[in-house]
């Protein structure tokens, strides 16, 4: 018999054994193990003895036989920190817990792991801690299984205090200092810390490398859940988060400097964002269903990625970032059922469905950028604006929705009230004055952009509306504005009166568009140049067509009511 035929009847016999025997090793024909129980090295898995220094024996013992499989049995593994090792394979079975330890001393440092503070360069989650597993600079390393790994956060937090920062000034909102109150009410989170702190990232990998995590519940993380940080093909299906919605900074997934990796087929919950992917290439999310009271996906200096088939409950469905990191382009976004919804607290957002921002921070050089992104086959609630707002230096450029439709409607009466009718620019704001500032809601915003395409879109407006809903389409200080195919009126109960507002624009064409019943007016224009094509639209059921000196767009084949403004 060949050496070859021998290793695999070796490997064949040898693990039909180990099936047997939980508490026996696997081996090689060379006596080199490959599968590591982690009783085997002294776990109790009671759920009350610390089994850190055990498994820490289990994953050391793979990497001396050049890797391996490291199994837990069903029970509850109590542990702080452990470091990955390469070409290793975590295994959780069915009813087998890893518990985060409830004693932060029980956690490394990010110092000591080789991290820092900088955003986007070293820093991993807030903090000045690691969480429960560690991989740097290895390759070939999965966490499979049915089991949980559970981060203990809800005892590192005070569910009485909020957590908040003054990002923002409350006198340039709607609500003044009342908005203040709303920040500070702790129902929708986010709650503050313990005095002591908390543990870090509840799983690391950077500088990694084939990297596979699959069917592993993942909760109760008191800071990131996972990170990729700098990390090359990685494959991610059927996790489950299930994180606590009223905690801070407890990210689902952050994928940062990252190249080729891949999210499908998960359930997340978090309280922050579900995904936030900063400066990667080649990423794609698939067939999710993504909970949060801040963004569902966030964006920024990434390029070459797409994001399809997912559901997204959340307070901004979709927010995407230029703040000097980096240039974003060329995202698809298609196939999304988005239902958004205003929270209290300190959450960024005031429930934008597609939110996208330019600017050029005080501390950057540069302006950030995005471009080329494209919006297909969209529908849901929400309770705000899709919002489109660059800057002069950085305009957003050649952005395109297609068969894109919301309904605009408020949820909860009191929480509009409180935190309602605001643009909400944390992140990319230069000033206090545009953190966080009144506005009234359209349908769709948009302001210092550059090339913008609106096909197939309609705007309806709920059941229950505010007093700041406005225009289904507002658009100002613009270049290139192509609407084909739009239906939708001002907000009922708006004192606006143009279902279409633009000013400070040039080069505009609205083509076999609708006026739906209710609309007032269905164009105001001011201050537009260049080229205006007004051609083949319904205006029948509005009471009025053209506005201000809306009169300077060439009109072809439009029905119009009759009475017309001039």
């Amino acid at each position: 018999m060949s050496f070859i035929k021998w290793r695999v009847w070796s490997l064949i016999v040898l693990g039909t054994f180990a099936v047997g025997r939980r508490e026996s090793f696997s081996v090689l024909n060379d006596g080199t193990s490959f599968i590591h129980n982690v009783r085997d090295y002294g776990a109790k898995g009671d759920g009350k003895a610390n089994d850190s220094v055990a498994i820490a024996h289990a994953i050391q013992a793979a990497a001396d036989s050049a890797g391996g499989e490291v199994v837990f049995p069903p029970g509850i593994y109590v542990t702080g920190t452990l470091e990955l090792r390469s070409n290793l394979t975590l295994n959780l079975e069915p009813g087998s817990v890893l518990q985060g330890s409830k004693d932060l001393a029980d956690y490394g440092s990010t110092e000591a792991f080789g991290f820092g503070h900088v955003y986007g360069v070293n820093s991993t989650g807030e903090g000045f801690k690691v969480g429960i597993l560690v991989g740097r600079n290895i390759e070939n390393v999965s966490i499979v299984g049915r089991g949980v790994i559970d981060g203990s956060a809800d005892s590192f937090f005070d569910f009485s205090k909020p957590h908040y920062s003054m990002d923002f000034d409350p006198k340039y909102t709607r609500q003044g200092q009342d908005f203040m109150r709303a920040v500070l009410r702790t129902e929708d989170g986010p709650v503050d810390m313990k005095p002591e702190g908390r543990p870090g990232t509840m799983i690391i990998c950077s500088n990694c490398r084939n990297v596979l995590m699959r069917d592993v519940t993942l909760r109760n993380a008191p800071n990131w859940t996972v990170h990729f940080n700098n990390t090359e093909h990685a494959v991610v299906s059927g996790i489950h988060i299930h994180n606590n919605l009223l905690l801070p900074n407890n990210d689902g997934f952050d994928c940062f400097g990252c190249k080729d990796v891949h999210f499908s087929d998960c359930g997340i919950q978090t309280g922050d964002d579900d995904f936030a992917i900063l400066n990667s290439t080649d990423v794609t999310v698939a067939n999710c269903s993504l909970t949060s009271r801040s963004s569902g996906i966030r964006v920024e200096s990434t390029r070459n990625s797409t994001f399809e088939n997912l559901v997204i409950h959340a307070n901004r469905g979709i927010g995407i970032y230029g703040r000097g990191l980096g240039l974003t382009e060329h995202l698809i976004f298609t196939g999304l059922s988005i239902d958004t919804q205003l929270s209290t607290g300190h959450w960024w957002g005031k429930g934008e469905p597609i939110y996208i921002a330019t600017a050029k921070p005080i501390s950057s050089g540069e302006s950030g950028r995005v471009r080329n992104v494209k919006f297909a086959n969209i529908s849901g609630d929400s309770e705000s604006s899709i919002v489109l707002y660059g800057s002069p230096e950085a305009p957003i450029q050649d952005i395109s929705f297609d068969n894109v439709q919301f309904i605009v409607r408020a949820t909860r009466k009191d929480v509009n009230d409180a935190v309602g009718g605001n643009f909400d620019l944390r992140w990319t704001s230069t000033k206090l004055e545009n953190a966080v500032f009144k506005h009234n809601i359209p349908g769709l915003y948009g302001r210092y952009f550059d090339g913008l395409s609106i096909r197939d879109f309609r705007i309806q407006w709920g059941a229950n509306t505010s007093p700041n809903f406005s225009n289904a389409i507002e658009c100002e200080d613009f270049k290139r504005l192509d609407i084909d195919g739009f239906e939708g009126s001002q907000a009922p109960d708006s004192e606006r009166n143009e279902a279409i507002s633009m000013r400070r624009g040039s080069e505009v064409s609205i083509r076999n568009s609708v006026a739906e019943p209710g609309t007032r007016v269905f164009l105001s224009a001011q201050q537009i140049s260049g080229e205006r094509v007004f051609t083949g639209n319904d205006l029948s059921r509005a009471q009025q067509a053209f506005e201000d000196d809306a009169g300077g767009f060439r009109l072809y084949g439009n029905y119009l009511p009759k009475r017309v403004a001039k």
